[in-house]
């Protein structure tokens, strides 16, 4: 509530409707003099901060202590004490998710080796990796790998003879034409170095026979990152790696309505709790989730001073504590027995799992398409 004086007039300024008492009951506008001083301002600014500060501390604390309370405030009405779960989401990942990745970093750049080799340097590293083909050939595995290894060592046998008669032919080595595919490779594609090779080779291409729209894609992106990076398979996959990793915050959130309804699902027969009670169980269950991880990582990275040991039992701790969490959210939102609450708990983390692993597999392929 502001400090400044209350209008005579009871007519509000915003909305025109006739004011009883200090607020409008039609859009809610205090109904006090426009004229404020610099003062005012300023402390109105800072009351806003501390009450948001303050809102959010009280929230955070039934947040933490009391698994399902909030969730549960929410669905029987009582909101206005606490922060909306959206702005707690919104707070809280962003939070995360800067610690995390300041806590995690990446290379900025992504490295590219394309220095040029001699030609006895390349048969050392032909040499060499021949002598691994072999020892693996050694080891006990189904037929058809040992198949796909004896034709690797055929390839580097002709690739060293290659190199013998014509220093030259270390630029276009059989051994590593094709190796990289992030999708599985292709044998039809092997000849292709770049592409505009591909795609002049597709023009020329009867329809009938060119690849369908997803495996052309697969194809071309292959080819399209192996001439980037110049065959490069480390700096290939730290591309993809780096753009996944910031993708990470937006595979949490497209999880947030699917694993939603994977409760809705489990507890169908509870028809005084809609769907939207479901997200907003599970935005406050993400929410307490970023804290414990964020919370774990700071003790752990303390722990770490006092030995690898220290921060092994205080990691297993708080993944311990997470996952306890998440069991007492479950029976106090929902209001079950232990027996019905554990079996659907397993149920949960189970489907849980499947769901992230669809998602992740998603937005991994959407990261090597994007690049």
């Amino acid at each position: 509530m502001s400090h400044l004086a209350e209008r005579k007039e009871k007519n509000c300024l915003n909305c025109g409707a006739e004011v009883q008492g200090r607020y409008c009951h039609i859009c809610g506008q205090e109904n006090i003099e426009p004229k404020e001083s610099f003062w005012h301002l300023v402390t109105h600014f800072l009351y806003d901060i501390t009450h948001f500060d303050g809102k959010f501390f009280s929230t955070l604390k039934y947040l933490l202590f009391r698994p399902g309370f909030l969730s549960h405030e929410y669905l029987r009405g009582r909101r206005a004490s606490y922060l909306h779960p959206i702005r707690m989401y919104v707070f809280t990942s962003a939070f995360f998710f800067l610690i995390f990745f300041s806590a995690h970093k990446e290379e900025d750049a992504v490295k590219i080796d394309v220095k040029k080799e001699t030609a006895a340097q390349v048969l050392k590293k032909l040499e060499k990796r021949k002598k691994g083909l072999s020892e693996d050939l050694q080891d006990s595995m189904p037929d058809l790998a040992k198949n796909a290894i004896r034709k690797g060592i055929e390839a580097v046998n002709r690739d060293i003879e290659a190199v013998k008669k014509d220093s030259t032919a270390k630029d276009r080595l059989e051994s590593e034409s094709s190796n990289f595919a992030v999708f599985g490779g292709n044998d039809k594609t092997v000849s292709y170095e770049t592409v505009a090779q591909y795609d002049s080779a597709q023009k020329k291409m009867p329809e009938g026979k060119r690849p369908g729209f997803i495996l052309g894609k697969i194809e071309r992106q292959n080819i399209y990152l192996k001439e980037k990076y110049h065959n490069d398979q480390k700096a290939i996959w730290t591309a993809i790696l780096n753009k996944f990793r910031h993708l990470v915050p937006q595979m949490l959130f497209v999880s947030l309505p699917f694993f939603a309804l994977i409760l809705q699902l489990l507890y169908v027969r509870r028809k005084s709790i809609y769907y939207v009670n479901h997200v907003v169980y599970t935005i406050h269950l993400y929410c307490a989730t970023f804290i414990i991880i964020l919370l774990g990582m700071g003790i752990e990275y303390l722990a770490g001073f006092a030995g690898k040991d220290a921060a092994g039992w205080t990691g297993l701790f708080f993944t311990l504590a997470g996952l306890f969490y998440w069991y007492k959210a479950l029976r106090n939102f929902y209001g079950q027995g232990r027996g019905k609450t554990i079996l659907k708990y397993c149920i949960a983390l189970f489907l849980a799992l499947i769901l992230m692993t669809l998602i992740f597999i998603l937005f991994f392929i959407f990261s090597a398409m994007a690049i």
